[in-house]
Order: structure tokens, then C-alpha cells, then sequence
């Protein structure tokens, strides 16, 4: 599953990690949306984007992220945000967004979340 840029981490039969590295924006995002929609092919319930690293987002990444999030959820799955930088989660937040998206402060959050959500 592995063909793009970013680096993708199994957690169990339900739920990745996908880590995008520094930048999502109008380089990458299709390759985002493509990511996440093979993870939810693939039976994927839950996918966590780790922002550890991530220093810009644009609206094209914003929107690979919007654009998949339902793919998730109709099937009672989500993609979890976590570990945003405060300029990242003010990105969500002035769009509007912070209360639509799942996000949590770390990746140990992410995870329980998956498990029980």
C-alpha cells in the first residue's frame, strides 16, 4: 500500500497511520486522497494522520482530508488528526472545521479513540 510519499504504519486489521512528512498541499493531496480511499478499500476502518512533522497544509490538503473523511464514517469508521501543531489546528479552526474533524492531541489519543470509537 505503500506507493506514495508518505509513510504508512499498520496498527491492526482496522486502523493505520499515515504520516504525510512536512508538507500537504497541491504536490501531494491527490496522492493523499488516493492513500486514504485504498486504505478504506482495503477494509481499513480507521485511519490516523500523525502532523507531527507536518510545518504547511494548504486548502488542497485540507481538502483531500474533507474530500474522504465520509468514505469513513458512513461505514461507522473516521480519520483521526493528531499531533497538529497550533498553527495547523488554527488552520481548522478558522475555517471552521476543528469541531467537524477528529483531532486529538497525540498519537496515543489517536489510537484509543480507534479502538473504542
Amino acid at each position: 500500500m505503500d506507493k506514495h510519499s508518505f509513510d504508512i504504519k499498520k496498527l491492526n486489521d482496522f486502523t493505520i497511520m499515515v504520516d504525510p512528512g512536512g508538507r500537504l498541499d497541491n504536490n501531494n493531496a491527490q496522492a493523499m486522497v488516493e492513500t486514504l480511499l485504498e486504505a478504506r478499500s482495503e477494509g481499513y476502518m480507521h485511519v490516523i494522520i500523525d502532523m507531527n512533522r507536518l510545518e504547511f497544509l494548504s486548502s488542497a490538503g485540507v481538502g483531500s482530508i474533507l474530500g474522504t473523511v465520509e468514505h469513513f464514517r458512513a461505514e461507522g469508521g473516521d480519520i483521526v488528526l493528531c499531533n497538529a501543531s497550533p498553527e495547523i489546528v488554527h488552520v481548522f479552526r478558522v475555517l471552521d472545521l476543528i469541531d467537524y474533524l477528529t483531532v486529538k492531541a497525540s498519537a496515543e489519543e489517536a489510537v484509543k479513540f480507534c479502538e473504542t470509537g
